[in-house]
Protein backbone atom coordinates (compact mmCIF):
# COMPACT_ATOMS: atom_id res chain seq x y z
CA UNK A 1 0.00 0.00 0.00
CA UNK A 2 3.15 2.27 0.35
CA UNK A 3 3.07 3.71 -3.31
CA UNK A 4 -0.53 4.28 -3.10
CA UNK A 5 -1.37 8.32 -5.07
CA UNK A 6 -4.92 8.30 -4.77
CA UNK A 7 -7.31 7.35 -2.22
CA UNK A 8 -7.66 3.89 -0.27
CA UNK A 9 -10.87 2.98 1.48
CA UNK A 10 -10.91 2.13 4.95
CA UNK A 11 -11.17 -1.54 4.56
CA UNK A 12 -7.63 -1.61 2.29
CA UNK A 13 -6.37 0.92 5.27
CA UNK A 14 -7.10 -1.55 7.75
CA UNK A 15 -5.55 -4.18 5.68
CA UNK A 16 -2.41 -2.18 5.19
CA UNK A 17 -2.17 -0.87 8.96
CA UNK A 18 -2.71 -5.00 10.54
CA UNK A 19 -6.50 -3.67 11.24
CA UNK A 20 -7.88 -1.90 13.90
CA UNK A 21 -9.56 1.61 14.22
CA UNK A 22 -6.98 3.53 16.60
CA UNK A 23 -4.76 6.43 14.61
CA UNK A 24 -1.46 4.88 16.26
CA UNK A 25 -2.10 0.94 14.86
CA UNK A 26 -0.05 -1.46 16.77
CA UNK A 27 0.57 -5.33 16.05
CA UNK A 28 2.49 -7.55 18.35
CA UNK A 29 3.82 -4.71 20.07
CA UNK A 30 4.94 -2.35 17.43
CA UNK A 31 3.47 0.32 15.34
CA UNK A 32 3.03 -0.37 12.28
CA UNK A 33 1.35 2.86 10.54
CA UNK A 34 -0.63 5.62 11.43
CA UNK A 35 -4.55 7.07 10.44
CA UNK A 36 -4.75 10.59 10.95
CA UNK A 37 -7.30 12.77 11.02
CA UNK A 38 -7.11 16.39 10.19
CA UNK A 39 -9.69 17.96 11.94
CA UNK A 40 -8.60 16.18 15.58
CA UNK A 41 -4.60 16.80 14.03
CA UNK A 42 -4.60 19.87 12.65
CA UNK A 43 -0.42 20.11 11.53
CA UNK A 44 -0.62 15.82 10.99
CA UNK A 45 1.45 14.08 9.65
CA UNK A 46 4.42 16.44 11.09
CA UNK A 47 2.46 17.13 14.67
CA UNK A 48 0.00 14.49 16.15
CA UNK A 49 -1.87 15.15 19.37
CA UNK A 50 -2.53 11.79 21.59
CA UNK A 51 -5.21 11.54 24.24
CA UNK A 52 -5.02 10.78 27.97
CA UNK A 53 -6.43 7.28 27.87
CA UNK A 54 -3.79 4.19 28.94
CA UNK A 55 -4.06 2.72 25.64
CA UNK A 56 -3.44 5.41 23.01
CA UNK A 57 -0.74 6.87 25.38
CA UNK A 58 1.31 3.53 25.64
CA UNK A 59 1.05 3.30 21.49
CA UNK A 60 2.71 6.88 21.29
CA UNK A 61 5.20 6.17 23.75
CA UNK A 62 6.15 3.18 21.64
CA UNK A 63 6.27 4.73 18.26
CA UNK A 64 8.48 7.59 20.20
CA UNK A 65 10.74 5.02 21.26
CA UNK A 66 10.61 2.58 18.43
CA UNK A 67 12.73 4.75 16.12
CA UNK A 68 11.91 3.62 12.54
CA UNK A 69 9.22 5.09 9.98
CA UNK A 70 5.70 3.55 9.46
CA UNK A 71 3.05 4.65 6.61
CA UNK A 72 0.89 7.09 7.50
CA UNK A 73 -2.34 7.76 5.92
CA UNK A 74 -4.36 11.01 6.34
CA UNK A 75 -8.16 10.79 6.05
CA UNK A 76 -9.71 12.53 3.21
CA UNK A 77 -13.61 11.84 3.62
CA UNK A 78 -15.91 9.13 4.15
CA UNK A 79 -14.11 5.69 3.35
CA UNK A 80 -11.64 7.67 2.02
CA UNK A 81 -7.71 7.55 2.93
CA UNK A 82 -4.61 9.47 1.01
CA UNK A 83 -1.17 7.79 1.30
CA UNK A 84 0.87 10.42 2.69
CA UNK A 85 4.44 8.76 3.21
CA UNK A 86 6.62 7.30 5.86
CA UNK A 87 7.08 9.24 8.94
CA UNK A 88 8.80 8.25 12.47
CA UNK A 89 8.90 10.42 15.68
CA UNK A 90 11.57 12.32 16.76
CA UNK A 91 10.30 13.82 19.80
CA UNK A 92 7.27 13.51 22.33
CA UNK A 93 6.30 16.27 24.16
CA UNK A 94 4.31 16.69 27.50
CA UNK A 95 4.98 19.80 27.88
CA UNK A 96 2.24 22.75 28.95
CA UNK A 97 3.07 25.22 26.43
CA UNK A 98 3.46 22.28 23.48
CA UNK A 99 -0.22 21.05 24.87
CA UNK A 100 -1.39 24.56 24.18
CA UNK A 101 0.21 25.36 21.14
CA UNK A 102 -0.52 21.97 19.36
CA UNK A 103 -3.65 20.81 21.07
CA UNK A 104 -6.10 23.54 20.54
CA UNK A 105 -8.41 21.70 18.79
CA UNK A 106 -9.37 19.56 21.36
CA UNK A 107 -10.60 20.21 25.21
CA UNK A 108 -7.07 20.78 26.88
CA UNK A 109 -7.60 18.53 29.23
CA UNK A 110 -8.27 15.77 26.99
CA UNK A 111 -4.64 15.89 25.57
CA UNK A 112 -1.57 13.85 26.79
CA UNK A 113 0.50 15.14 25.17
CA UNK A 114 2.14 15.78 20.94
CA UNK A 115 4.04 13.93 18.74
CA UNK A 116 6.80 15.29 16.37
CA UNK A 117 7.34 13.31 13.58
CA UNK A 118 9.41 13.54 10.47
CA UNK A 119 9.20 12.06 6.87
CA UNK A 120 11.47 9.48 5.67
CA UNK A 121 12.69 9.77 1.99
CA UNK A 122 15.67 7.28 2.36
CA UNK A 123 18.09 4.95 4.40
CA UNK A 124 20.16 6.25 7.80
CA UNK A 125 23.66 6.11 7.93
CA UNK A 126 25.04 5.47 11.17
CA UNK A 127 28.50 5.97 12.15
CA UNK A 128 30.66 4.00 14.27
CA UNK A 129 33.97 3.05 15.82
CA UNK A 130 36.97 4.48 13.79
CA UNK A 131 38.94 7.44 15.05
CA UNK A 132 36.34 7.92 17.53
CA UNK A 133 37.32 5.25 19.91
CA UNK A 134 35.03 2.34 21.12
CA UNK A 135 31.45 2.61 22.23
CA UNK A 136 32.42 2.63 26.05
CA UNK A 137 35.19 5.21 25.73
CA UNK A 138 32.13 7.35 23.24
CA UNK A 139 29.47 6.67 25.90
CA UNK A 140 32.43 8.45 28.76
CA UNK A 141 33.39 11.36 26.58
CA UNK A 142 29.64 11.92 26.03
CA UNK A 143 28.93 12.13 29.47
CA UNK A 144 31.65 14.39 30.10
CA UNK A 145 30.35 16.88 27.62
CA UNK A 146 26.79 16.97 28.85
CA UNK A 147 27.69 17.48 32.33
CA UNK A 148 30.38 20.65 31.28
CA UNK A 149 27.97 21.82 29.09
CA UNK A 150 25.32 21.42 31.71
CA UNK A 151 27.01 23.32 34.70
CA UNK A 152 28.54 25.99 32.02
CA UNK A 153 24.82 26.87 30.71
CA UNK A 154 23.78 26.79 34.92
CA UNK A 155 26.52 29.13 35.50
CA UNK A 156 24.93 31.65 33.07
CA UNK A 157 21.57 31.42 34.74
CA UNK A 158 20.20 29.19 32.81
CA UNK A 159 17.99 26.10 33.98
CA UNK A 160 18.46 23.22 32.07
CA UNK A 161 16.34 20.64 30.60
CA UNK A 162 18.18 17.23 28.93
CA UNK A 163 16.31 16.21 25.47
CA UNK A 164 18.68 13.31 24.79
CA UNK A 165 16.11 10.83 24.65
CA UNK A 166 13.50 12.89 22.90
CA UNK A 167 15.65 12.84 19.45
CA UNK A 168 14.93 16.11 18.98
CA UNK A 169 17.84 17.83 16.97
CA UNK A 170 19.59 19.01 20.23
CA UNK A 171 20.72 17.53 23.73
CA UNK A 172 20.27 20.79 26.21
CA UNK A 173 17.24 22.83 26.55
CA UNK A 174 18.26 25.64 27.89
CA UNK A 175 16.05 28.35 28.89
CA UNK A 176 15.78 32.10 30.77
CA UNK A 177 14.36 34.80 31.47
CA UNK A 178 14.91 36.73 28.69
CA UNK A 179 16.86 33.76 26.38
CA UNK A 180 16.31 30.04 24.93
CA UNK A 181 18.96 27.95 23.64
CA UNK A 182 18.65 24.46 21.43
CA UNK A 183 21.89 22.84 22.60
CA UNK A 184 23.41 19.89 20.57
CA UNK A 185 26.61 18.71 22.51
CA UNK A 186 29.33 16.90 20.78
CA UNK A 187 32.56 15.66 22.40
CA UNK A 188 35.72 14.90 22.18
CA UNK A 189 38.96 13.70 24.07
CA UNK A 190 41.14 15.66 20.64
CA UNK A 191 42.49 19.28 21.47
CA UNK A 192 40.75 20.09 17.82
CA UNK A 193 36.96 20.32 17.31
CA UNK A 194 35.73 17.06 15.17
CA UNK A 195 32.87 15.79 14.67
CA UNK A 196 29.56 13.82 13.18
CA UNK A 197 26.15 15.92 12.48
CA UNK A 198 23.32 13.55 11.81
CA UNK A 199 20.54 14.72 9.43
CA UNK A 200 17.85 15.26 12.59
CA UNK A 201 20.56 17.43 14.01
CA UNK A 202 20.84 19.05 10.87
CA UNK A 203 17.58 19.65 9.69
CA UNK A 204 17.14 21.53 12.98
CA UNK A 205 19.81 23.71 12.72
CA UNK A 206 18.33 24.78 9.36
CA UNK A 207 14.66 25.64 11.06
CA UNK A 208 15.62 26.96 14.76
CA UNK A 209 17.28 29.85 15.46
CA UNK A 210 17.92 29.45 18.83
CA UNK A 211 20.05 25.98 17.99
CA UNK A 212 23.08 25.97 19.13
CA UNK A 213 26.77 23.97 18.45
CA UNK A 214 28.99 23.32 21.56
CA UNK A 215 31.91 21.06 21.15
CA UNK A 216 33.75 20.30 24.14
CA UNK A 217 37.45 19.59 23.20
CA UNK A 218 39.48 17.74 25.80
CA UNK A 219 36.52 16.26 27.18
CA UNK A 220 37.75 13.69 30.04
CA UNK A 221 41.06 15.60 30.98
CA UNK A 222 41.01 19.24 30.22
CA UNK A 223 37.54 20.42 29.22
CA UNK A 224 37.21 23.23 26.76
CA UNK A 225 34.25 24.62 25.62
CA UNK A 226 33.38 26.04 21.78
CA UNK A 227 30.61 27.76 20.71
CA UNK A 228 29.00 28.23 17.58
CA UNK A 229 25.74 29.19 15.67
CA UNK A 230 24.52 28.07 12.58
CA UNK A 231 26.34 30.49 10.49
CA UNK A 232 29.62 30.43 12.45
CA UNK A 233 29.31 26.72 11.99
CA UNK A 234 28.74 26.49 9.07
CA UNK A 235 31.69 29.27 8.44
CA UNK A 236 34.18 26.84 10.91
CA UNK A 237 33.90 23.66 9.49
CA UNK A 238 33.58 21.33 6.28
CA UNK A 239 30.77 19.48 6.30
CA UNK A 240 31.41 15.96 4.42
CA UNK A 241 29.12 13.17 3.24
CA UNK A 242 30.48 10.14 4.47
CA UNK A 243 27.96 8.02 2.35
CA UNK A 244 25.82 7.95 -1.09
CA UNK A 245 22.68 6.46 -1.68
CA UNK A 246 23.45 4.79 -5.18
CA UNK A 247 20.44 4.01 -7.95
CA UNK A 248 20.85 3.09 -11.31
CA UNK A 249 20.94 5.60 -14.07
CA UNK A 250 18.32 6.17 -16.13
Amino acid sequence: MQNIEGGITTDDLKKATAGGDSYIRTKNNVVVGLALRKDLNPDAPRVVIFGKGPRIQASAELLNLQGHAVPTYLKNGVNDWRYAGLYRAVCLSRTTSDIATYGASRPVDSVAGVLFLEEVDGPEVKVQGGIYGDAQSRKEIELAAIDFVTKVLQGRGFVVEDRQDDNCGYDLLAASEHKRLLVEVKGTDAPEPRFFLTRNEYQCSEVEKDWRLFIVTCARTKPFLHEYGVDEMRDSFTLDPLAWEATPSR
